[in-house]
């Protein structure tokens, strides 16, 4: 059972940079953090280490008191949904047994459902096949399918990963209820730029330069916090972008 996520001292670098700087982060069993900051400032390498991807230059990474790496069964405690996520030119059944190798069909239909794709399936069977680079469906259809997908592997600890990137604002509601609902008793570590999925975290933790800089609930930090003026300066990007196409 998943109790604690410890990052203590670590570092890393690439072709000279220094990425992560002596990072020290926890995140325990229930809790739901969003990682916010700048492009730039080491979220995507956070996940990456987390993962098991790449691995720190020094410093500890520890999972209920143990090394991240001495964790044989670390991918099936954590689950990631990702814009990054590849859906394959096999039909859905296959791109969702990947998750669960033995699922039935009640499963799977169970899974598609639960991942809003309701009406999606009136006009399609598990046979269909998807298409190369997922071509026959739209982006927020295959951010529901790999959503499917993370339904099915079931892990403890969710990493959502920019999880809207392609989904069309008129059905963005729906999958963000669907993923509440997932998540409700679960871990969750999630980075997004989108102001309305971050109402499903509890905390934010700003990352600054590869450091955690601030960590709190939003209500906790004052006007002149790194968190709030993040959010100052992307509701001001957002506007403008709005202004500019209307032009």
């Amino acid at each position: 059972m998943f109790k604690k996520l410890e990052f203590i001292n670590v570092n890393f670098s690439y072709e000279g940079r220094k990425i992560i700087n002596n990072l020290n982060f926890e995140i325990k069993n229930g809790e739901k953090i969003s990682i916010v900051g700048s492009s730039g400032e080491g979220k995507s390498t956070l996940i990456k280490l987390i993962l098991r991807y790449i691995n720190p230059d020094s410093g500890n990474i520890l999972v209920n008191g143990k090394p991240l790496n001495s964790i044989e069964n670390w991918y099936e405690i954590v689950g990631v949904l990702s814009q990054r996520t590849h859906i394959f030119n096999r039909s859905i059944r296959d791109n969702l047994l990947i998750a669960k190798h033995d699922a039935t069909d009640k499963e799977l239909y169970n899974a598609l459902e639960f991942a809003g794709l309701s009406d999606f399936l009136k006009t399609r069977t598990l046979d269909t096949i998807l298409g190369e680079e997922a071509r026959n469906i739209s982006g927020g259809e295959r951010a529901r399918i790999s959503l499917a997908r993370l339904i099915l592997r079931n892990p403890e600890f969710v990493i959502l990963d920019e999880p809207l990137e392609g989904v069309d604002k008129l059905v963005e509601k729906e999958v963000i209820n669907n993923i509440k609902d997932f998540v409700e008793d679960k871990t969750l570590i999630l980075i997004s730029h989108r102001f309305s999925i971050l109402s499903l975290t509890d905390e934010f933790a700003v990352l600054e330069n590869g450091e955690i800089k601030e960590k709190g609930k939003f209500s906790e930090h004052s006007d002149k916090s790194l968190l709030k003026k993040f959010f100052k300066a992307e509701q001001e990007l957002t506007e403008k972008f709005r202004r500019d196409e209307k032009k």
